[in-house]
């Protein structure tokens, strides 16, 4: 379902009260940046197939108020009963509800409904009060609802499955006197409480006398759960109903449909089965819940009744769709709605077969069921989400900030409704109602009113709602806020995967854990499926996102409403080890102790792979910490522990090295590496290859890094500033991996893939393998590339120099490899400033760009260093005649715009850390920022405007500053820093992160702590001002002369944009101005 932007007042697009039902016409937008689209409707069975080609605006910034403009014609005023009354008087013998000879037609379920009103006249039911329903789903209930608004009182679903201490607190808490129930259920009615038998044999063709109500008096009550453990009593209006089923634009329901009702009376969905049919004429069939969850059953009885409309919950949805993908085919409709739906299960339903219309349906309670609604079969091949679409008629949603302010088009915020759907409020908490239900500051109604969801959402450039998951979701794991609904995407993106379920557990030492559940139709509960999902995980997610535990499971176990029953989830046990040769020595054991504990194991083999275990760089980080606390190591031999563990990474091998760091005195020596050897060209490489005839306007782009942060913008602006495919390297198994990776990363830093993805091409490969692990097709590669952005690496400031020599060396090999053959492609390589480090260590107080890097043995990082090599090795092609540039940023930092940044950096991690502790570094430390959106502009203006001449760049900010600046910002929010001597402050440093080994700075502190390889200071005093070089500009400055580009100062209004953005996505918790 595709609703076209622009003045809906305009439009006639769908068959029924307020269009045409032969069909649509074309309809255009206005507005700058509008794009011609293909929309897909398919309305009826007599349209099936029709293309309607409308323009949809596409923007940027603030929404525009268009994508709101959703009013259309309906019966506002109407009670529901009076419109079922019209559909009887239209159609009195057309079937209402049920099949074959036991349907009910709408005169008798009219006449059943008189004469239970009649009844509950009797008892002195009228307008403003509210009747219990307690029955199962049925001809029944239908009648015995009709009643009760006929009387122009309101009703109140009450479920025959929950226990009766719950019924008799719905009842009080909603002030329900009279119940009506069937006779078999009778006894379930508290004494305290009139009974009123619903019976199919009873009739009247005429009504009591009663008040009369209108659209705005409450129609039901309807349960919800609390996060305090008490449901919360939704009440809603006859016209939120109303608005859900006439002049709608999302589906038109009429006399030839029959529609399947799959849904709990006490839930809210089922207001829609039930009215959709009934105010419509259509036949409602209700499908009893062995069948629902029988795919070949339910298939047949939609075969059988000749269904049109089918409304699932999404949690069945994912239970019965995979095993029966083709069971929708004949279907007008297929609704799905509830909870996010897996993208995998709705591209087998397209592809096996898809229904007319195929809707992912939205909606709180507290808007009357439907909010929002998206058209399945647009979904994009590399989807990793389905959306939530657009606004329905009549209703309106906002994405806010937290000061309710709109967030721009592509920002995170708290999705907030409106329009005629919106609930009346909560039943009897008129607080709760003030909190939810705010004044509405964009409608013109007065009175109108927003719901806030507590869903987090945003808008897609072309006017779609993405689904973000909830606040109340976001949980703390070892000291980052983790939205567990982002983890639930990008499992579920596994192609074998149909459903996943993420939570937390409590580990043995008290700290959150993340965990998942997954089912497949395809896998089954196999154990294997667990560790091809969480290593998927891996290559998709930060560290502390990665489930360290996942199950595979057959089926989720459903709640009444359809959703997963999270409290009756199986448990998520440790798998029983094989320990053959337990630890043997003090040292083994208090290692294996700590491999346990972060790792999350009951026990260890002496000969176990702390990498094999699922040890990755963060957990070797924080073992070293925990190592120096527990056997009083000195902080400065961090990263030589980390070498250590990387060359000997069983715990026996292990342990014994840490043994020897404890009895060794004095500095642990560094590894040995010849690095003017290193950087040798192969000989194999040829340089009389023709060259590119125009370097600056290349038609194809091979860019390495693309889910990285800049990569992520460099991707961005090539295709929008250039004519060139972009052709992205990425690590993954195949294409479809692969893309999803690029777009998973755009939209990660706030990009819209959607706008680039026509020229973006992936290539699975890796930087570490030779020929990029491309095989046969590297050659295939070289002759379409034009020009490479090379901007890949393997980023880490504790591993050494072989750590990273197969990524970040290897890789630059590779890439002259692909540069030469063929044809001379010209190389932007993607440096560091960092490669300068090493002139400053040795005296050298300026170093001009065009200056080639020096004195490798003082760099003391592996990740310098593997960068020094590779700029030799360019520069060395340069002089044999390849075209390169070379480009040196220093710190790639947040947007201008909206401080969009990558927080997974060492530079984030000391904000954070100063913030939370309360304590920095009285330290010239340089803060030399390049907001990322610039760095990609001035990449991309240097790539297409200067020619690849072996010049070096120094992407820097001529307008820096220095750490006490971001001191004196925290402060002025009422963060209480106070500063210390360098010395003092990396000893409490390294006493926090011994304490706390979640502290964002962990993994850093060898870089603050370990001695430098000169012996006189540490790695991180290499960079303050007075040591670090001072650094020309010239080609720079003249290479952007003519570009426009203003580098941002570093000044109060960057830092502040910085740290609105950290507090805005959790990052740092804000605190008081007041203290």
């Amino acid at each position: 379902m595709v609703f076209p932007r622009g003045k809906r007042s305009a439009r006639k697009l769908l068959p029924g009260s307020t269009g045409d039902r032969n069909g649509t016409k074309p309809f255009s937008a206005h507005g700058d940046g509008a794009v011609n689209v293909a929309l897909r409707r398919k309305a009826q069975p007599s349209s099936r197939g029709e293309h309607v080609t409308a323009r949809i605006e596409t923007a940027t910034g603030t929404p525009p108020a268009e994508w709101n403009e959703t009013a259309t014609d309906y019966p506002k005023n109407t009670p529901i009963h009076r419109l079922f009354e019209q559909q009887v008087r239209a159609r009195p013998e057309a079937p209402a509800v049920g099949g074959g000879a036991e349907a009910l037609t709408y005169r008798e379920l009219d006449g059943v409904a008189n004469a239970l009103a009649h009844e509950l006249v009797c008892q002195g039911v009228g307008a403003g009060e509210l009747v219990g329903v307690l029955i199962k789903s049925s001809a029944e209930a239908v009648a015995a609802i009709l009643a009760t608004l006929k009387t122009g009182a309101g009703y109140v679903p009450l479920d025959p499955d929950h226990p009766d201490h719950r019924l008799r607190g719905m009842c009080e808490q909603a002030g329900v006197r009279v119940v009506l129930t069937t006779e078999p259920l009778r006894c379930r009615v508290s004494d305290d409480r009139t009974v009123v038998t619903a019976r199919l044999d009873a009739s009247s063709p005429t009504l009591p006398e009663r008040e009369e109500v209108s659209g705005s008096d409450p129609a039901y009550v309807m349960f919800t759960s609390g996060s305090s453990g008490t449901p919360k009593a939704v009440t809603v209006p006859h016209r939120g109903v109303v608005r859900l089923v006439r002049g709608t634009d999302h589906l038109v329901l009429g006399p030839e449909d029959t529609v399947l009702s799959t849904i709990n009376l006490c839930f809210d969905i089922s207001c829609w089965e039930i009215f959709g049919a009934l105010l419509n004429g259509s036949r409602l069939v209700f499908v009893d819940t062995e069948t629902l969850l029988a795919p070949d059953a339910l298939a047949e009885l939609i075969a059988s009744e000749r269904a049109s409309v089918l409304l699932l919950s999404t949690g069945v949805f994912h239970e019965v769709a995979p095993r029966r993908p083709d069971m929708f085919g004949s279907l007008r409709c297929l609704m799905v709605g509830g909870e996010a739906m897996n993208p995998n299960v709705a591209r087998s339903v397209l592809a096996h077969g898809p229904p007319g219309q195929f809707l992912n349906g939205y909606g709180p309670t507290e808007n009357s069921v439907i909010s929002t609604a998206y058209d399945v079969a647009e979904l994009d091949a590399e989807a990793e989400t389905v959306p939530i679409g657009r606004p329905v008629s009549n209703s309106t949603a906002h994405v806010l900030r937290p000061n309710l302010e709109p967030a721009d088009v592509g920002e995170e915020g708290e999705l907030c409704v409106g329009g005629d759907g919106v609930a009346l409020g909560y039943h009897g908490a008129p607080e709760l109602t003030r909190q939810r239900f705010v004044p509405d500051p964009f409608a013109e109604e007065v009175g109108a009113r927003l719901y806030r969801t507590g869903d987090r959402a945003r808008w897609r450039p072309d006017g779609v709602l993405e689904y973000l998951g909830r606040q109340d979701r976001q949980v703390k794991v070892r000291g980052f806020r983790v939205e567990l609904g982002e983890i639930e995407s990008v499992l579920g993106a596994h192609p074998e995967v149909d459903r996943t379920v993420v939570e937390t557990r409590a580990s043995d030492s008290g700290e959150r854990r993340v965990v998942a559940w997954v089912s497949s139709e395809r896998s089954g509960a196999n154990p294997d499926l667990s560790e091809r999902v969480r290593e998927y995980a891996r290559d998709r997610l930060p560290e502390f996102m990665v489930p360290e535990a996942i199950r595979a499971v057959e089926t989720f176990p459903l709640n009444h409403s359809g959703k997963v029953d999270r409290s009756r989830l199986p448990e998520i046990e440790r798998q029983p080890r094989e320990v053959r040769d337990r630890p043997a020595t003090e040292a083994e054991q208090g290692v294996a102790a700590i491999w346990c504990e972060l790792l999350g194991l009951p026990a260890v083999d002496r000969e176990d792979d702390f990498f094999a275990l699922g040890g990755r760089s963060l957990h070797a980080t924080r073992m070293v910490a925990l190592l120096a606390e527990r056997w009083d190591i000195p902080a400065s031999r961090g990263r030589f522990l980390i070498r250590c563990l990387l060359a000997s990474p069983t715990l026996r091998e292990f342990a014994e090295r840490v043994e020897q760091s404890i009895s060794t005195a004095g500095s642990p020596a560094n590894e040995t590496v010849d690095f003017w050897a290193e950087t040798r060209l192969d000989p194999e490489l040829r340089f009389d290859a023709p060259a590119v005839e125009n370097p600056n306007d290349p038609g194809s782009v091979l860019l390495t890094g693309a889910t990285g942060f800049l990569g992520a913008y460099l991707l961005d602006r090539l295709v929008r500033r250039t004519r060139a495919t972009v052709l992205c390297l990425v690590r993954a198994e195949n294409d479809q991996q692969a893309l999803t990776r690029i777009a998973a990363n755009m939209r990660r830093y706030g990009l819209s893939f959607d706008e680039v993805g026509h020229r973006v091409v992936p290539v699975p490969g890796d930087l570490a393998r030779p020929a990029l692990g491309l095989g046969d097709r590297f050659d295939e590669l070289a002759e379409r590339v034009d020009l490479v952005v090379h901007n890949g690496s393997h980023v880490n400031f504790v591993f050494p120099y072989s750590s990273m020599r197969a990524t970040n060396v290897g890789g630059s090999h590779e890439v002259l490899r692909l540069a030469t053959t063929a044809r001379l492609k010209p190389v932007h390589y993607v440096s560091s400033i960092t490669t300068i480090v090493g002139n400053g260590v040795a005296g050298v107080r300026h170093v001009p760009e065009d200056a080639p890097p020096a004195h490798p043995d003082k760099l003391s990082m592996g990740y310098q260093e593997t960068k020094w090599v590779s700029e030799w090795l360019f520069r060395r092609a340069s002089e044999h005649g390849l075209p390169v540039s070379i480009h040196r940023p220093y710190e790639i930092t947040g947007t201008t715009g909206k401080g969009i940044w990558n927080t997974d950096t060492m530079m984030c991690a000391l904000f954070r850390t100063i913030a939370e502790s309360g304590l920095a570094p009285d330290v010239a430390l340089p803060l030399d920022f390049v907001p990322v959106d610039v760095a990609a502009e001035a990449l991309v203006h240097l790539i297409t405007h200067e020619p690849p001449r072996g010049h070096a760049y120094h992407l820097t900010n001529p307008h820096d500053a220095r750490l006490g600046l971001l001191v004196e910002r925290l402060r002025a929010r009422g963060y209480p820093v106070r500063k210390l001597d360098y010395g003092q402050w990396v000893s409490e440093m390294a006493r926090l992160v011994s304490k706390e080994p979640d502290c964002p700075l962990a993994p850093y502190i060898p870089v603050f702590a370990d001695a430098a390889n000169t012996g006189d200071m540490t790695v991180k005093e290499m960079y303050f001002a007075g040591t670090f070089p001072t650094f020309g500009r010239e080609n720079l400055v003249r290479g952007l002369a003519d570009s426009g580009l203003v580098i941002p100062p570093v000044d109060e209004r960057l830092l502040d944009l910085y740290l609105d953005y950290f507090e805005r996505c959790g990052f740092l918790d804000p605190t008081s101005k007041d203290l």
